[in-house]
């Protein structure tokens, strides 16, 4: 009988593999996606993100381009919408009306983009800007942003101007400030289990690529149920329709870094590993995930591994275990012994018996022991009997005349000592410990064993 305790640890870092993914292609007129998503609320933390791909000219003025608006939040006053759009520079611009913050990196060369907008009321600089995983501006608003009204609506500013032209892919609202390093980790490919932080989802992957889309209009939300609903898509051919996305891995979470007592369940429950290595296991499809979305996990395992041996002398039971503690305990109800916790347990009745061993932070039971000793009588082949064995120091002995000297070996054969019979008994010395003993007598035709438990 043996019973395992599980120690393990978990550490989490990404690996992919590529996987085509559809887009949604905007025309730069009337197209956008209403959402039943409300903004995030008052002050508070928020990430907006997105895969950009655009030729259009978005520097207003003299340049004659025009303010193109990837997603938007709140009402339109002053301090109450979070706009994420591009603007001077061609590059990135969060806003709130009146104020904003710009990036610097020209994003419309027709490539695809990263872009994120992070905003941190807890920072010192509040307004983190990305593209392609790399800051290009920062700063902090005139005003404090008081988004606590409206829907999230994209591809257009929410009092339905400045339209996006071109392709947005995998759109994703955090009510957290991402850092950098954070944003890095996961652009470059779909979220296989998003986080509860990861409040709008959008991989965009809804739809046949410049096909024929008429009945699908609904952008599905992998974080929650606020789907998007698509508004004046043509939903034909190449263009104001479901198009090619940017060619995005599976983002997994991946690598379990685990350390186990003697043996880690496999994920399905079909066995064990139980040696220190590196092991492989595909999830497939995870749930809530987008589809098709695989999570493939890697092992990296330690197996601890604890010292159950035992040795059995009589009734003295020993665990064999170095730099251990120990509780012994009856294995027929599973009871811990009160005061049994030293390697060695004597055991005072029959039983089944087994040492609860720790070593590290792992626990692990001993195979149980049987004891059928304990009460019986010691006889010999004449019919000389000495009870009780094991006995506290006074042995009866039956059948032998008065007198008569009794050597007394120990296990090793050595003579520790010498009593004669008086009253029908004698008296162990008391300088014996514990232990197994063997009487020897010309009286006896063989010795006689005798347990001594004071």
């Amino acid at each position: 009988m043996k019973r395992i305790l599980l120690l393990a640890t978990f550490i989490y870092s990404s690996f992919s593999y590529s996987q085509n993914d559809n887009a949604l292609h905007f025309d730069g007129v009337d197209d956008y996606v209403t959402t039943t998503k409300s903004s995030i609320q008052g002050n508070a933390a928020r990430t907006f993100e997105a895969w950009v791909r655009t030729d259009e000219n978005c520097i207003p003025g003299a340049a004659g381009g025009v303010q193109q608006v990837i997603a938007d939040m709140g009402t339109f006053s002053n301090g109450k919408r979070f706009t994420f759009n591009l603007l001077w520079s061609n590059s990135i611009r969060v806003e709130i009306g009146g104020s904003g913050v710009s990036g610097t990196v020209a994003v419309n060369d027709s490539d695809w983009h990263h872009v994120a907008a992070v905003y941190d009321p807890s920072a010192q600089t509040k307004v983190q800007l990305y593209v392609d995983g790399a800051g290009c501006g920062s700063g902090n608003f005139t005003a404090t942003p008081n988004t606590s009204t409206g829907n999230v609506v994209i591809g257009r500013r929410i009092d339905g101007v400045n339209p996006f032209g071109g392709d947005i892919d995998e759109f994703r609202l955090w009510n957290i400030a991402l850092t950098q390093s954070q944003i890095q980790a996961h652009m470059n490919g779909e979220i296989c289990a998003p986080s509860s932080n990861l409040v709008l989802y959008y991989t965009m992957n809804d739809g046949v690529a410049d096909g024929s889309n008429s009945s699908n209009t609904t952008l599905t939300d992998y974080a929650g149920t606020n789907n998007g609903t698509l508004q004046n898509f043509n939903l034909s051919g190449s263009s104001s329709n479901w198009t090619y996305g940017q060619n995005l891995s599976q983002t997994v979470y991946d690598t379990v870094v685990a350390t186990a007592c003697s043996q880690y369940m496999i994920p399905d429950s079909s066995g064990y590993w139980d040696v220190t290595g590196t092991y492989s296991w595909t999830f497939n499809q995870v749930s809530g995930a987008s589809a098709g979305c695989d999570s493939i996990v890697t092992y990296d395992l330690t197996i601890d591994t604890v010292d159950t041996r035992t040795s059995v002398n009589g009734i003295v039971l020993s665990a064999l275990a170095t730099n251990a503690s120990y509780q012994w305990v009856n294995c027929g109800d599973s009871s811990l012994i009160s005061g049994a916790n030293s390697a060695t347990y004597v055991a005072s009745a029959n039983g089944d018996y087994a040492a609860l061993i720790t070593q590290g932070n792992c626990t692990e039971w001993t195979d149980c022991i049987s004891v059928t000793t304990i009460g019986l009588e010691e006889r010999s082949p004449n019919g000389v009997v000495v009870y009780p064995n094991p006995s506290k120091g006074t042995v009866y002995v039956l059948h032998v005349e008065e007198g008569v000297k009794m050597e007394i070996l120990d296990v090793y054969g050595r003579k520790v000592g010498e009593s004669a019979i008086e009253n029908g008994t004698i008296e162990l010395p008391t300088h014996l410990v514990n232990g197994m003993y063997v009487l020897r007598s010309a009286a006896l035709e063989s010795p006689l064993k005798l347990q001594l438990l004071r």
